[in-house]
């Protein structure tokens, strides 16, 4: 049996995926902390690292230094916020079957903990590990606490939705998942692989791909059920952001999904996203499937302004600011910038009406305006 060198040398998607998780954790913990301490409640949250790896790559081919996988760069995180207040509390789970993976990671976290937090490293499957963690849960104020899950496999097996599903039951539980999408366009029609892809959606709909006659439409048929199958599961907003890969064009390997039951997690995600993304790995919002998209429309050629306009006309009335950016973070590419952009253009060219409340500027739009579609 041959035996993989560990560390490994770390390639450009994972170094792209460690810095979107590290940017969106930094502000997930000091929103949940602040919001604990203003109802007086335990400044507590969990965080749990699925297939977490070693905690350590090398950089380059010449391995003489070395940079931090993503349990490491968490703990990193939690100690900034530590520091601030020791009694605050970081829970910690990283799980991973290689037994390597998981003795080296070990050493490491166990280096970092240096306020005492529960940080736990197993070697396990992932989803045998994280229900017996959650059944640990039940038993505790742990299940009301704010609890995020990374997801990071090397292949589409292993986080069945069956598991999903539970974790989605928690009132707040946020999702990362790493969805490899190259992977189940390849083996999706091999049958050795029809239980892991039933495992995978929790659904044999996955057969219909077979209707696609494009590699492009496969992708996009893959993402849109996997987030289908997320909503189905419990969660409220999911947002499958597509890293562009030099020389790939429209066929990524792999796609971030993100999912959870609060608008402030999806707006939060799609404003870091949109920090950390650039050139030639750039991220991109591509929304979900809506009413008035066809399955396999290109997300890139639906203008946010044309579909702004249609739920503004569609509204019959005046529409809040407040409930067409909301919209617009689950249903498109917008953010807060280009979702303001989009309806200042729509006003100048008479497609609508912007109503300000007193003191608020002409060249912008904010909350507690109020949008007319013009006839």
């Amino acid at each position: 049996m041959t035996v993989v060198e560990i560390p490994w040398i770390i390639d450009e998607h994972t170094r792209i995926k460690h810095a979107l998780l590290t940017k969106y954790i930094d502000p997930w913990m000091a929103i949940f902390f602040a919001v604990q301490t203003k109802q007086g409640r335990e400044q507590k949250v969990v965080y749990f690292d699925g297939f977490c790896g070693p905690g350590i790559y090398y950089n380059d081919e010449s391995k003489t230094e070395e940079c931090c996988g993503s349990p490491l760069l968490v703990a990193e995180v939690a100690n900034k916020y530590l520091d601030e207040d020791p009694k605050r509390s970081v829970i910690m789970h990283c799980v991973d079957r290689n037994a390597q993976c998981t003795e080296m990671l070990k050493k490491k976290i166990d280096k970092l903990n240096r306020y005492n937090q529960d940080w736990q490293v197993h070697n396990a499957e992932f989803v045998d590990k994280v229900n017996e963690v959650l059944d640990l849960f039940d038993q505790t104020d742990l299940q009301h606490q704010p609890l995020f899950f990374f997801i990071d496999p090397f292949g589409y097996s292993g986080y069945p939705m069956k598991t999903l599903e539970r974790l989605l039951a928690y009132p707040r539980t946020e999702l990362f998942v790493n969805f490899m999408v190259y992977d189940i366009v390849r083996f999706w029609e091999q049958e050795r692989s029809e239980e892991g892809m039933m495992a995978l959606f929790g659904t044999d709909d996955f057969k219909k791909v077979a209707e696609c006659t494009t590699p492009e439409q496969k992708y996009a048929f893959f993402v849109n059920l996997y987030s289908s199958c997320l909503l189905k599961a419990g969660a409220q907003y999911v947002m499958p952001f597509r890293v562009n890969t030099p020389s790939q064009g429209t066929r990524p390997r792999y796609y971030l999904i993100h999912a959870s039951k609060d608008i402030l997690a999806l707006k939060t995600m799609k404003n870091n996203m949109a920090k950390v993304s650039d050139a030639p790995y750039r991220f991109e919002a591509i929304g979900l499937v809506s009413e008035q998209m066809s399955l396999f429309e290109n997300p890139d050629k639906v203008a946010l302004r044309d579909r702004i306009e249609e739920l503004c006309r569609n509204a019959k009335g005046e529409v809040d600011y407040d409930e067409i950016e909301d919209w617009a973070y689950a249903n498109t590419i917008g953010v807060a910038k280009t979702i303001k952009e989009a309806l200042v253009e729509l006003e100048h060219d008479g497609k609508v009406s912007i109503k300000r409340q007193p003191g608020q500027r002409k060249n912008t739009v904010v909350s507690g305006a109020r949008i007319r579609a013009d006839k």
